[in-house]
Formats: C-alpha cells, sequence, structure tokens
C-alpha cells in the first residue's frame, strides 16, 4: 500500500469511498460526504497496487494552532491492518509540520479504545451523527505544545532558562521535565534544593498548561500552595515526572477557579505536593 498525498482523481475516489461507507448507509444524500473545507484540508490516501484508494482521512485547521481529523474510512474487507493507523500517523505528522499543536476528532463510540491506544484523550461527548450514531469528542497533543511550553518559560521566567529547564515528554497523562545539573549544584556537589522545588514547580505548572492546550479552554495558573519533601541527595541530570490523569477545570467554563492537586517527583529525591488555581481568563 502506498500512502499518498492525493492526485485530483485519487481524492474523487475518496470522496466515493466517504460516501460509501460514511453516508450511504445512513440513508444521506450525495454530496454530505463533502464540506467547504476540502480545497484548503489536508488528505492522505492509501493505494493499492492497482491504483484503487482503499483508505483515506483528512485534516484541516481549526485554530491557528488545532486540527481536526475527519473523514478517516478504510475499505472493510482491509480493516484490522493498520491502515487506519497509518493514515492517522499521516495525518498528525501534516498537523506536526505545518505548525498545529493539537488535534482533535469525533471518535464513534465503539472505535475509542483505537484513539485511546494512540495517546487521544476521550474528553467527553461528541456529536450525535443522523440522531442516532454517538460520538465521543478525543483529542491529543503534538510535539510543538511540549516545545512552546519550554519556550514560554525561557522567555517568562529567567531562572528556568539559565537552569536550562525543558519539557520533554507528554503523552497525555504523565509530563517529564529535565534540567541542568551543573546549573544548578550547591557548594556540596549536589543540587541545590532550590533548584529542584523551582524545577519541580514548573513540571506541575507546565502540567496543567499542557492539560488547557488538550481541551483548548484558557485559564491562568497560579501556584496556590506547596510542600517539599528532600529524601535524599540528588547527584545528577535532574529529571522530573508528574503523573495525573484528566484534570477538573470545569469550573473555569463557570467563571469560577479550578483546584489542581498535583504530586510532582524529582530524581527519586524530592517530592512537591502542590495545589495549582486556574484563574478564568479576563474579560
Amino acid at each position: 500500500m502506498k500512502l499518498l498525498a492525493p492526485t485530483p482523481d485519487q481524492l474523487s475516489q475518496a470522496f466515493e469511498l466517504r460516501y460509501r461507507l460514511l453516508r450511504a448507509p445512513w440513508g444521506q444524500p450525495r454530496g454530505s460526504e463533502r464540506d467547504e473545507l476540502e480545497a484548503e484540508a489536508i488528505h492522505r490516501v492509501l493505494v493499492d497496487d492497482l491504483g484503487r484508494v482503499v483508505a483515506t482521512g483528512r485534516l484541516h485547521r481549526l485554530t491557528p494552532l488545532r486540527g481536526q481529523i475527519r473523514y478517516l474510512a478504510v475499505e472493510p474487507e482491509l480493516q484490522g491492518q493498520g491502515l487506519g493507523a497509518r493514515l492517522l500517523t499521516a495525518l498528525e505528522q501534516a498537523a506536526d509540520e505545518t505548525g498545529m499543536e493539537a488535534l482533535e476528532l469525533q471518535s464513534r463510540e465503539d472505535q475509542t479504545g483505537f484513539y485511546l491506544a494512540r495517546e487521544y484523550r476521550d474528553l467527553g461527548p461528541g456529536q450525535t451523527l443522523f440522531g442516532t450514531i454517538g460520538h465521543r469528542r478525543m483529542a491529543r497533543l503534538l510535539p510543538g505544545a511540549v516545545a512552546r511550553l519550554t519556550q514560554t518559560w525561557h522567555q517568562t521566567i529567567p531562572v528556568s532558562e539559565f537552569m536550562r529547564v525543558e519539557g520533554l515528554s507528554f503523552d497525555g497523562q504523565r509530563f517529564e521535565t529535565r534540567a541542568s545539573f551543573e546549573r544548578g549544584c550547591n557548594l556540596h556537589g549536589t543540587l541545590f534544593a532550590g533548584a529542584g522545588y523551582t524545577q519541580a514547580t514548573l513540571t506541575g505548572w507546565g502540567r496543567v498548561w499542557l492539560e488547557l492546550q488538550l481541551k483548548g479552554v484558557e485559564g491562568e495558573i497560579v501556584l496556590a500552595r506547596a510542600e517539599v519533601k528532600y529524601s535524599k541527595p540528588v547527584r545528577h541530570t535532574p529529571h522530573a515526572w508528574v503523573q495525573a490523569q484528566e484534570l477538573d477545570l470545569s469550573r473555569l467554563a463557570q467563571g469560577r477557579n479550578a483546584k489542581v492537586p498535583l504530586t510532582i517527583e524529582l530524581a527519586d529525591g524530592l517530592t512537591l505536593e502542590a495545589l495549582f488555581a486556574v484563574l478564568p481568563p479576563k474579560a
């Protein structure tokens, strides 16, 4: 199977595949498989050895940093062979290359496991298509979001740049950072306690920031309370991590502060129990 950006003829085949699999079974008219965004969207197809389009998917931009994947369809006799995953990966790469940092999609309720296994988060009920097909709203962040978080730290918090704190990875739940040991060590050759506290605080703050980006909501993050425990000296490059499932930010929609408790670990030698407050954006 060849993965391609479609030619006009292949795009016509993709539209036909969309209609046959995603619209015709529910009695929808021809033309309902397309919308006004086709010309500006990014399309990908998989083509077999006979030149037949056997799978298709589309990406379009919702905002400068956020995109949506739609119309993912695979020929029934070829389902279960990883073609959908190949298409999804190709669309994610295209989104990353064009500067998008977050992706969302509407998954049929019986297909959410496919997306959960690929680091998408279930954000709750989505649309009900044709009045009968329930969907879940799914989203994930791309590497550009973590890169922008690091850039934001360095531009707004000078000590983070001096310590070379950087985000490493985020899989929708676990967020990891690292910093320079040399920039944070003390006269004893171990990590200065204040450096560890700073990195752990940034790691927790960053986890909340990433949740805001994932859900596409705005808020101002502040540290409300923190208690730190040091169990042993840190003598190497400090890695910090925080593991947390979905953070409850629902109060923001009511114009109220959201409170987010987090436990941040650093290099097995520091634990920070922190409470972050997320304030609704100012009118």
